[in-house]
């Protein structure tokens, strides 16, 4: 439930829920007399409605907090049946007697007729009648008011349950990116090892930087910014591997400057997969990225080589990105890849949000 403010104030029983009824029950009083369907002055008509009322109240309490949670949510149905005939019949008993002690005339009233005004004392019939429909009245008054918040009680869990379960995806999904983008960058460096190339140390160097970006980056959110700086030490990171002229990265300024947030990790995909399972030849690698109010646009193109070699860790990246895009941005993106004239061209509009 919400930290700051728990609902099960309104029907979960103890002091805070009594006092909590007993402040909506003036309430409710007050409207009444604000209204005007009281015939007694203000500061009379809460003494009338304290002294001859508090039994409504106490119906209404017993059955929200009690009778509702204990029989009827635990379908104990023929109990709950008894018990609440019960609690009608000690309702009009309680309320007969409150009434009497009050004022001894309290069932009696006054006949227009064609001889004049007549005093009427109600028989115990009326008055059983007259109360039995007040206590209906409170208590279908009692159960909407438990249903309403039950409602809106367990919608509020649910909506958290769905919130705890999209985390715990998205760090599964994390989880997952991760050893597949180490798995790659690896591949990379090792590549470097074998030719023994001087370039292997600053290669390891690197690596610690981004490796530290994806250790210590425990927010859900990142600035655009922040992530873009990844982007661009991965492809330093390939640089070691390919001359410049094989990378070409085209990021609009306006991009970097912008306001908005996005996952960490979420704009690699693209360039971890063409370096990885691209052919790096004569076209190179085209990553270009631009924002148009809050959409961002993001292209990644390769070459495809004859034989696309492909390892066991094929198949995680764009499933992983698919599920993160569609968890974090439901109707709020185009994710597509295509293959034209042996080039494969990964695309993809996000409706960004600060």
């Amino acid at each position: 439930m919400d930290k700051k403010f728990n609902i099960e104030v309104f029907i979960k029983a103890g002091w805070k829920n009594f006092l909590t009824s007993l402040f909506i029950w003036y309430i409710a009083v007050t409207v009444y007399i604000v209204l005007g369907l009281s015939t007694n002055e203000i500061i009379s008509s809460y003494v009338f409605y304290t002294k001859y009322s508090w039994p409504n109240f106490l119906l209404c309490y017993v059955i929200i907090v009690w009778l509702i949670p204990t029989f009827l949510h635990n379908r104990k149905y023929t109990q709950l049946i008894f018990l609440n005939i019960g609690l009608i019949i000690s309702y009009i008993t309680i309320r007969y007697y409150n009434n009497i002690l009050q004022d001894p005339t309290t069932y009696s009233y006054f006949l227009d007729t064609r001889s004049g005004a007549e005093l009427h004392k109600s028989t115990p019939i009326e008055i059983i009648a007259m109360e039995a429909i007040r206590a209906i009245q409170f208590t279908f008054i009692a159960y909407a008011y438990r249903f309403i918040f039950d409602w809106i009680v367990i919608d509020r869990i649910t909506k958290n349950m769905e919130n705890e379960k999209l985390k715990a995806d998205l760090s599964m999904l994390r989880y997952q990116l991760n050893p597949h983008f180490l798995f790659n960058t690896i591949n990379d460096i090792y590549y470097l090892s074998l030719i023994q190339s001087d370039k292997t140390p600053n290669a390891l160097l690197k690596l610690s930087h981004l490796l530290r970006y994806i250790l210590d980056e425990k927010e859900e959110w990142v600035s655009l910014e922040r992530e873009i700086a990844y982007l661009k030490e991965f492809v330093e990171l390939q640089l070691f591997r390919f001359p410049d002229e094989r990378i070409l990265l085209n990021i609009d300024s306006e991009v970097t400057k912008s306001p908005y947030n996005v996952p960490p990790l979420l704009l690699n995909t693209f360039v971890e997969n063409a370096f990885k399972h691209g052919q790096i030849g004569s076209t190179p690698v085209l990553i270009e990225m631009n924002l148009k109010e809050n959409i961002l646009y993001y292209r990644v193109e390769n070459s495809i080589g004859k034989e696309n070699y492909k390892d066991k860790s094929i198949g995680i990246g764009k499933p992983n990105l698919k599920k993160r895009l569609n968890l974090l941005y439901p109707n709020k993106h185009r994710l597509s890849f295509e293959e034209v004239n042996n080039i494969h061209i990964a695309k993809l509009e996000i409706q960004l949000q600060q």
